[in-house]
């Protein structure tokens, strides 16, 4: 019988292949808009031309200019806590090389 983690790691990797199916179909589909044309652009005598579809061109999201840091709200408190947690031990310490030594 497979263990826990083969299913999970399975299962995983299956939500990851049609996560990425959904992308690729679509970033293959394209809308097409149609932009209406001007009456003056229109010759009066010629034909009716009907306009063309465009699609429109596919942009990438700009990188922001300044890199995202992280911030670690909880990391003076926590060293705080480990420097009072230190001194304790090395009070006790000495105390102790003091009254056993």
């Amino acid at each position: 019988m497979p263990k826990k983690s083969h299913r999970v790691a399975s299962r995983q990797a299956a939500v990851s292949k049609e996560r990425k199916r959904k992308k690729r179909s679509q970033s293959s589909q394209r809308h097409v808009i149609a932009t209406p044309v001007k009456p003056d652009s229109v010759p009066p005598h010629g034909p009716s031309v009907t306009p063309e579809p465009i699609a429109p061109p596919l942009t990438q999201p700009r990188p922001s200019t300044r890199p995202v840091t992280p911030r670690y709200q909880y990391v003076s408190a926590e060293l705080r806590k480990i420097a009072i947690i230190a001194g304790a031990i090395f009070v006790i310490l000495i105390a102790l090389t003091f009254l056993l030594g």
